[in-house]
């Protein structure tokens, strides 16, 4: 009898032997796939431009209201013509993603979304000072004349030091020690000065916050300043203390010379310190026992135990 079976058997055993190479070229690929998606991490390739498309500017991860622009914070993007919107960043020739765009965000940008120029803080005109605030920062305006503004010669840009004169009362009885007056008179008589803060950044004179190459020189009246919450706080008391004035800073020194006073109208400045220790030693030295002392700051009068 013939073997009719034999084709059809070599036959299934041809397409069993496809099958498990095919199986093998697409496993491989798949793994291939995988381990350069693993490799480049997910990262986006440049963008692809083809005879319909442009590059436009988009958010390269998420950035928040009031974010400064800076390196590694915008791509280009591949785009259709044909859907282009008013106000799209398009990209000229090899221009870098970085240079196409700068300043302080007015609202926030999602990862991959188009930026747009009218998304800025504008310079100009209101925006100007909150524009250039950092983050915490916060813009206080000072009383100033001729003298406390080094003769008109600070300008926006400018770092100085604040420094905060006031009148300052010791209040000594008639039946103590001639020696304890004598200490209070050659420490204090009137006034205190101290500066209680350091390197700090100008944003506007009077309402002109930019200072132009053929400005004259003119004398303002109000002076803005950059500072810190606490900064902003210390600002608003020592007004009320007494006289501000603004020292100059040279170019590159911002190195702060002392620590800043603590807040409160009588440890904004150290003297009170300096009188109490000043009576211990003399009691020491006298054996005289001196009960209180007592210390005037305007309306304010401190009462200082004396051991």
């Amino acid at each position: 009898m013939q073997n009719i079976t034999g084709p059809e058997t070599g036959f299934k055993k041809m397409n069993k032997n496809i099958l498990i190479v095919l199986g093998g070229a697409i496993l491989a690929a798949v793994l291939v796939a995988v381990l350069v998606q693993v490799t480049l991490g997910g990262k986006e390739g440049p963008a692809v431009v083809t005879a319909n498309s442009v590059e436009i500017l988009v958010a390269a991860k998420d950035l928040r209201k009031g974010h400064e622009l800076e390196d590694g914070d915008m791509r280009w993007k591949s785009w259709d013509e044909e859907a282009l919107f008013n106000g799209a960043i398009i990209r000229e020739e090899d221009q870098g993603a970085d240079d196409a765009l700068s300043g302080r965000l007015d609202r926030s940008f999602g990862s991959g979304e188009a930026l747009v120029k009218r998304a800025i803080l504008k310079d100009s005109k209101g925006n100007y000072v909150v524009a250039r605030l950092k983050e915490g920062e916060r813009a206080v305006s000072i009383k100033v004349s001729a003298e406390d503004m080094v003769a008109g010669f600070i300008a926006p840009g400018s770092f100085v030091d604040v420094i905060l004169t006031y009148k300052y009362r010791v209040n000594v009885s008639k039946g103590e020690m001639p020696q304890i007056r004598d200490m209070v008179k050659m420490n204090i008589e009137k006034l205190a000065v101290e500066t209680i803060l350091q390197n700090v950044r100008v944003l506007a004179i009077d309402q002109k916050a930019e200072q132009k190459k053929d400005d004259k020189i003119k004398i303002g009246k109000t002076v803005t300043l950059a500072v810190p919450i606490r900064a902003a706080e210390t600002l608003a008391l020592a007004s009320e203390m007494g006289t501000l004035t603004l020292a100059m800073r040279g170019v590159g020194d911002d190195v702060a010379n002392k620590d800043e006073a603590t807040l409160t109208d009588a440890r904004l400045t150290t003297i009170d310190d300096e009188i109490h220790a000043e009576f211990v030693r003399l009691k020491k030295e006298t054996g005289v026992n001196l009960n209180t002392v007592k210390v005037y700051n305007g309306a304010q009068v401190q009462t200082f135990p004396v051991h």
